[in-house]
């Protein structure tokens, strides 16, 4: 194993060397707009959102020459998923345009589970690599995840999240952020972004100027974060200087407003936050993308076509319209190039800024299919498992279990959504093949009455319990929450693992034997199984500060 990821290693800073020696961005000049219409160009500068089984609805906006395709729920089949995007770039290299499409995805790891619904590898989450603190394998995983996304067809990946998660109630950060140290985000997000660049796929860091200190989800309102500009200059911006450092090809703005920099507008929309803080201060030259535009932090205030060109405005490049209507939204920036609302140099800039990242990443060459990297993929994967996964708590000494313990009767009760049902059955695999007595049950997040008589009926029998906790960020399920608490406190000896959200720990003070996962693998749960064997001494350190 520390063979294959030597190599995998030594093959990337090959490729990271070679790919720094692209021509930058600003090297290309816009004598290549000369040949297309205003109408083109604005057309280039939208990106709307499909799932694989209505893809279809996109024909005619890419017949129209748009900019590029996110690619979200899928068929569970890397195949069809190469099918549908080499059709989607035929279909563009057959209107007037001939323009590639930039095919996104928002391959972030852990919680955004869509990508594998298209048949990708499973990345773990970011706060696992924070856990993990491992650059050389953070960089060999995300190059590897990218040679699989080219595999597909994909060359965008809206990733890594570089938000430093300060706010342990965050609804919607929480472990998509590498930890809540900038110093720690910058490494392994730097580590990322090499990744993802000798890999020749387009990152995108998001969310700027930092989402991690909220207490609100921009999906369903318009977060405002007080917090002052030395908090904000010296924790959250920390990331996003070390990715424009690194030379990242863009960056994502989100839809949070931050009244110590705009009081009237969010990010996404302000020309303090975008044009001067971003561009100007910052010196970043990349690609500016808006997050989805069909957020309700966008949508609640007015409709998507006219945040479309506040966004362009202010100067963002490229406009993520989610199921937005691609004809309105391009019709309402029109109206406002003929009003003067934007100048056509705004757009000229921005379509600029495009065709050059479409070059410098050779989407006008034809992509070749790549071999698969499914073994290295898997063995950078447990390595990083084996370095994340951590013993927080060994109070009373249970672990590692003894021998004479194997014939104790161990009940293992698990609470995760359904998706997770294949991954959890390797925590009792490794436990069994160990020769333990044990069994295991599993649980959606949160069991009904029925379920709670039943768990309460195997814990009973048991000798030993091994609880396995599943919470999101600052969701929690009071069921399940009050079932293992009531094992915990009844004093059997038990084993709490946080199979996701380590900020879920908090909720259980009495437990005296924790184990974080960061994540429910293949790879995570046989590495929580060795640790309680005493196979495998647990490395892992929290990325963040439990409560």
């Amino acid at each position: 194993m520390k063979l294959l990821i030597t190599l995998t290693l030594l093959f990337i800073s090959t490729l990271y060397a070679l790919a720094e020696t692209m021509p930058d961005t600003n090297a290309l000049n816009s004598e290549s707009a000369r040949n297309y219409t205003i109408e083109d160009k604005i057309s280039q500068l939208l990106m709307i959102s499909a799932d694989t089984g209505n893809i279809d609805k996109t024909s005619a906006a890419v017949k129209n020459c748009i900019g590029g395709i996110q690619l979200q729920w899928g068929s569970y089949s890397l195949a069809d998923t190469r099918d549908i995007t080499d059709n989607l770039q035929k279909l563009a290299a057959q209107n007037k345009c001939e323009i590639p499409l930039f095919i996104a995805v928002d391959y972030e790891g852990g919680s955004v589970y869509a990508p594998t619904t298209l048949g990708l590898l499973e990345l773990p989450t970011n706060i696992m690599m924070g856990a993990a603190n491992d650059e050389a394998l953070a960089a060999s995983l995300a190059y590897l995840a990218g040679k699989e996304l080219k595999r597909a067809g994909i060359n965008m990946a809206f990733g890594p999240v570089l938000d430093v998660n300060t706010n342990p109630k965050n609804p919607i950060i929480g472990i998509r952020a590498i930890g809540d140290d900038p110093v720690l985000v910058s490494k392994i997000g730097k580590a990322l972004i090499n990744g993802l660049k000798a890999s020749k796929i387009i990152s995108v860091g998001k969310h700027f100027p930092g989402h991690g200190a909220t207490i609100l989800d921009s999906h369903k309102t318009l977060p405002l974060l007080k917090i002052s500009s030395q908090e904000l200059n010296t924790i959250h911006l920390a990331p996003f200087r070390m990715a424009i450092e690194t030379q990242i090809p863009a960056i994502m703005t989100a839809h949070i407003l931050y009244p110590t920099l705009d009081k009237k507008y969010p990010a996404t929309l302000s020309k303090t936050i975008i044009g001067e803080l971003l561009r100007k201060i910052l010196n970043f030259n990349g690609m500016i993308i808006t997050d989805s535009m069909n957020m309700k932090a966008i949508t609640s205030k007015q409709e998507i076509g006219k945040s479309a060109v506040l966004a362009l405005s202010a100067g963002a490049d490229y406009i993520l319209i989610g199921q937005g209507n691609f004809d309105k939204t391009k019709t309402e920036i029109l109206k406002a190039l003929k009003k003067g609302t934007i100048k056509k140099e705004r757009i000229d800039n921005a379509f600029d800024k495009i065709m050059a990242c479409k070059k410098k990443y050779n989407l006008f060459k034809k992509q070749k299919s790549t071999s698969p990297f499914d073994k290295a993929y898997i063995e950078v994967s447990r390595a990083l498992s084996e370095k994340a996964v951590t013993l927080v708590k060994n109070t009373d000494n249970l672990l590692p279990l003894n021998k004479p313990l194997y014939k104790n009767k161990i009940a293992i009760i698990l609470f995760s959504p359904h998706r997770f049902d294949i991954n959890s059955l390797f925590l009792y695999k490794t436990l069994y093949q160990f020769g333990l007595n044990v069994k295991q049950y599993k649980f959606d997040i949160n069991p009904s009455a029925r379920e709670l008589k039943e768990i309460r009926e195997y814990v009973e029998k048991a000798d030993i319990v091994i609880l396995g906790s599943f919470q999101w960020s600052a969701k929690q399920n009071k069921n399940q929450l009050k079932i293992i608490r009531s094992v915990i406190e009844s004093g059997k000896p038990s084993v709490l693992i946080s199979q996701m959200s380590p900020y879920d720990i908090a909720n259980f003070k009495k437990a005296k034997t924790v184990i974080a996962t960061y994540g429910i693998t293949e790879t995570t749960m046989n590495t929580a199984a060795k640790i309680i064997l005493g196979e495998l001494l647990p490395e892992g350190k929290l990325p963040v500060k439990i409560q």
